[in-house]
């Protein structure tokens, strides 16, 4: 195997690890029970309303969501950004179903703070690096994740990616209280927090495991 083919295939495996990664720092901001982030929230509170699962759900509005986000940045597609249309909301569950089979659910935690707080703390920090990490492999991100970036590049760097990000996950975190998902202290922190943390980690840690791969 020739060295592009190498790092290409290094690249395909980071970007499936970070999204794993990504999905257990959700299922522990629902463990919690402090609220999920804003775009799992948001998708929790609209696909209570329909006739699909959650995964589900996600799968579809990622899909129509991607249409426009891939007319304004070709780079947006690739095979970090199937992965994580097609397979977080899965990934998520499976978290749960491994949780569950611990004893660990989301009745069992309501009213043990001491597993709700480390819940809360860890899921952040995991979801924002896991976040930086699948991003960071150049392979394509799904279209919530992309809109922050679009808004830099179009707006010339004017507006940030971080406050870009912040903008766009209170929006979200609005809809899922709209439509019924929990909103807590957990998803006003993601929704302030994750775009200056993913930056943190993105110019950090996950700039040291990415080196020589893109």
């Amino acid at each position: 195997m020739d060295e592009k083919k190498k790092k290409l295939m290094l690249r395909i495996m980071w970007v499936t690890v970070a999204n794993l990664i990504l999905a257990l720092g959700i299922g522990l901001l629902r463990l919690s029970s402090f609220g999920t982030d804003p775009f799992t929230c948001m998708n929790l509170g609209v696909s209570s309303h329909l006739p699909v699962s959650f995964a589900m759900y996600q799968m579809i509005f990622n899909v129509l969501l991607f249409i426009p986000v891939f007319i304004l940045d070709r780079k947006s597609f690739g095979v970090g950004a199937l992965i994580n249309m097609l397979l977080l909301g899965y990934f998520v569950e499976f978290f749960m179903f491994l949780f569950s089979g611990l004893g660990i659910t989301v009745e069992s935690a309501a009213g043990n703070m001491a597993l709700r707080i480390p819940a809360l703390i860890l899921g952040i920090l995991v979801l924002c690096f896991g976040v930086a990490l699948y991003m960071a492999c150049d392979l394509g991100a799904a279209p919530y994740d992309r809109l922050s970036v679009i808004a830099e590049n179009y707006s010339h760097g004017r507006i940030k990616y971080k406050w870009a990000r912040v903008a766009q996950d209170v929006i979200s975190a609005s809809v899922g209280l709209a439509t019924g998902s929990v909103v807590s202290i957990g998803t006003v922190v993601v929704a302030l927090f994750t775009g200056p943390i993913v930056s943190f980690f993105r110019d950090t840690t996950v700039a040291k495991i990415t080196k020589g791969l893109v």
